[in-house]
C-alpha cells in the first residue's frame, strides 16, 4: 500500500504563470506526484505525492532544475 504524503516547499524565483507551470510541470513529471498546486502570490508549492515513490529531497531538486530556489517549509 502507498503512503500518501503532501509537502509544502517555498519557491523563490517565480515572477509570472509561466514560471509556475514551469514549477507545476518539473514536479508533476515525478513518479509518484499526485497533485501540484503552485501560488504565485505566496511563493510556495503544495505537493501530494506517495512516499514510497519520491521523496521530498527529489521534489527540491526538481523545482532547482527548472531554474528555481526551494526549500520544504
Amino acid at each position: 500500500m502507498s503512503a500518501n504524503s503532501t509537502g509544502r516547499f517555498a519557491v523563490e524565483g517565480m515572477h509570472c504563470n509561466g514560471c509556475v507551470r514551469s514549477v507545476t510541470g518539473a514536479v508533476s513529471r515525478l513518479p509518484g506526484v499526485e497533485k501540484v498546486d503552485v501560488s504565485l502570490d505566496d511563493k510556495q508549492a503544495t505537493v501530494a505525492y506517495d512516499a514510497g515513490a519520491v521523496q521530498p529531497d527529489q521534489i527540491v531538486k526538481a523545482i532547482e532544475a527548472a531554474g528555481f530556489e526551494a526549500t520544504p517549509l
